[in-house]
């Protein structure tokens, strides 16, 4: 399992928005994060770290920390 650091190192907006991204797109979704002109390459390899776990953890590890995003946000 690759780490997750490169996810956890983002601020919790740009966490939101690669979450949603590997959640609805996959790995296509990494296509939109690179496309960022700020932050592309750092998103990118966030959802890279996402998509590198396996299926059965991926879904609810992902909802757990969008949800806790989100309360970081609010």
């Amino acid at each position: 399992m690759k780490s997750l650091q490169a996810f956890e190192r983002l601020d919790a907006t740009s966490r939101i928005r690669v979450a949603i991204a590997v959640l609805i797109d996959g790995k296509d979704g990494l296509d939109v994060l690179e496309s960022d002109v700020f932050k592309g390459e750092e998103l990118k390899k966030a959802g890279e770290a996402l998509l590198a776990l396996e299926l059965d953890v991926r879904f609810p590890l992902i909802g757990t920390m969008l949800r806790l995003a989100f309360e970081e946000v609010s």
